[in-house]
This record gives structure tokens, sequence and C-alpha cells, in this order.
């Protein structure tokens, strides 16, 4: 993955949602998958996972993610990469 940015919004002191932009922030989703409870996937055109939604972040793991990025033939994130929305 040539871009991938992590970004968690926070309410009360917790976290609310947060996104995992595996391209460029600009690109534009062309349809949305729900996988996990409270994962939502977002593919661009080409059929390219382009980020990740987490709507439930203290739902995810990182091997729910790094499975997800497998069956999009994407390579798998270190624990560093996520390490904010795993310590939510």
């Amino acid at each position: 993955m040539s871009h991938v940015d992590l970004r968690i919004s926070y309410r009360d002191g917790r976290p609310r949602v947060g996104y995992l932009y595996l391209s460029d922030p600009k690109e534009k989703s062309e349809h949305s998958t729900r996988v996990e409870p409270g994962m939502v996937l977002d593919i661009n055109k080409k059929g390219q996972l382009i980020g990740i939604e987490f709507l439930a972040p203290t739902m995810v793991t990182l091997d729910k993610i790094n499975a997800v990025l497998k069956d999009y033939g994407l390579d798998p994130l270190k624990e560093s990469e996520l390490k904010p929305l795993l310590a939510a």
C-alpha cells in the first residue's frame, strides 16, 4: 500500500468512529459494503478497496482488518500502524 492514514473521532473521551484511508483521501467511493459488525468497506469504481470505516472502534482487531486486506490482495498492516485504534 502506498498510502495508509488512520483517523479517529472521539466524543466524551471515547472513540466514536474511525477511518482507515488506504489510498488518497480525495479518492471517491463508488459503493460501500458492511462486513464485520461495525466495519464498512469503501470500494472505488475499479473494485479496489480504498478505505475502511469503523463504526464501533472498540470491536476492531488487527486480525479482522488484515483478513479484509488479504481478501482484496493488500499487504497486512503492522500493529504499530493501528496503535491508536487498537488502544481504543
